[in-house]
C-alpha cells in the first residue's frame, strides 16, 4: 500500500474511533439526565432556591410537581388536581418582561407572584388532555406548574399546602444540551471519517511507490592516433544516496562537458572521484 493511503486510512480510522466514543458518551449522558434528575426542593412544602441569571437576560425558571393522579372527576375540563393544591412564588429581584421575544425589558417586580399553572407545554394551564408525570422514590409525580419565567438573579421563595418537587429547568437543560451536542458533533465528523478513509483505501491500493533511479554511467570520448575511443567516465549509483554523483550526472545530463562538470562537482564536494 502506498505510504499516502497508510497515512490517510489510519487518520479516518481514528476520526470513526473518536466519533463511536463520542457518540456513546453523548448518548449515555442524556440517557442519564433524564433519568436522574437533581431536585433543588425534594418531597417538601416550600423552600428557598436561587436564581442564577448567569447571562443577565434571565433564566427559564423551575417545574414543580406534586404527588397525584390527572383526574377530572366532575367533568369540568380542568385537572382535579389543580384546585387541591395551593401554590405561592416570591422573587425579590427583577424580571424579564416578555421573556423569550426581542422585545424584552427588565423591571423591578419583586413581591409579584411567579406561580402559574401549566400541567403540559406552553400555555396548557390544568386543561384536560394534556399533562406530564413522572416516578421518584416510588412515588407518582404529576406537573402542576412552573415558577419564576423570566427571572433574573435572586431569590425565589415557594411555599405549598402539599410537598413538591421543584427542578430547576436551567440547570437541567443546559446538561441536557452537552450530551447532545457531544453526539450531534460526532454524527458530523463521522462522514469526514469515512471519507478520508475511503480515499486512502483508493490511494493506497492505485499509487504506485516511487520507482528508484536507474543506474546512469557517464562515457567520454577521446582520440587516439585518429581512431574515437569510448570509454566510461563516471559510473553513478543506481540511487540517490550520494548527492555528489547526482550532481555531477545532472550536470552531464544538461550537456556539461566531463571535464568541467568534474571540476564543478569537486568544487562543490571536495574528494569528488578521488
Amino acid at each position: 500500500m502506498h505510504p499516502l493511503g497508510k497515512v490517510m486510512t489510519g487518520v479516518g480510522a481514528v476520526i470513526l474511533i473518536l466519533c463511536g466514543i463520542l457518540f456513546a458518551f453523548g448518548v449515555s449522558d442524556v440517557s442519564e439526565k433524564v433519568d436522574d434528575v437533581n431536585y433543588v426542593i425534594s418531597g417538601q412544602t416550600g423552600g428557598d432556591v436561587q436564581v442564577y441569571d448567569d447571562d443577565g437576560f434571565g433564566d427559564w425558571g423551575f417545574t414543580i410537581f406534586v404527588e397525584g393522579a390527572y383526574e377530572d372527576v366532575d367533568g369540568n375540563g380542568v385537572w382535579d388536581i389543580c384546585d387541591s393544591v395551593n401554590i405561592t412564588a416570591i422573587h425579590d429581584g427583577r424580571v424579564m418582561e416578555n421573556y423569550g421575544t426581542n422585545q424584552s425589558y427588565a423591571v423591578n417586580a419583586s413581591d409579584d407572584e411567579r406561580f402559574y399553572f401549566e400541567v403540559g407545554l406552553e400555555n396548557s394551564e390544568c386543561n384536560v388532555g394534556s399533562g406530564e408525570t413522572r416516578t421518584v422514590d416510588g412515588k407518582d409525580l404529576v406537573k402542576i406548574g412552573r415558577a419564576c419565567w423570566g427571572c433574573m438573579e435572586g431569590t425565589l421563595t415557594i411555599e405549598s399546602n402539599e410537598p413538591i418537587w421543584v427542578v430547576n429547568d436551567d440547570e437541567e437543560i443546559a446538561e441536557l444540551v452537552g450530551g447532545m451536542f457531544a453526539a450531534m458533533s460526532s454524527a458530523c465528523l463521522a462522514p469526514c471519517g469515512c471519507c478520508i478513509l475511503i480515499v486512502g483505501l483508493i490511494a493506497g491500493f492505485t499509487l504506485k511507490k516511487d520507482s528508484t533511479i536507474p543506474a546512469v554511467t557517464v562515457q567520454t570520448s577521446v582520440s587516439v592516433m585518429g581512431e574515437e575511443i569510448t570509454e566510461s567516465a563516471i559510473p553513478m549509483p543506481d540511487d540517490d544516496s550520494d548527492p555528489a554523483h547526482a550532481y555531477y550526472g545532472g550536470m552531464i545530463a544538461r550537456g556539461f562537458d566531463p571535464e568541467l562538470a568534474e571540476k564543478m562537482t569537486k568544487d562543490h564536494y571536495p574528494g569528488f572521484n578521488e
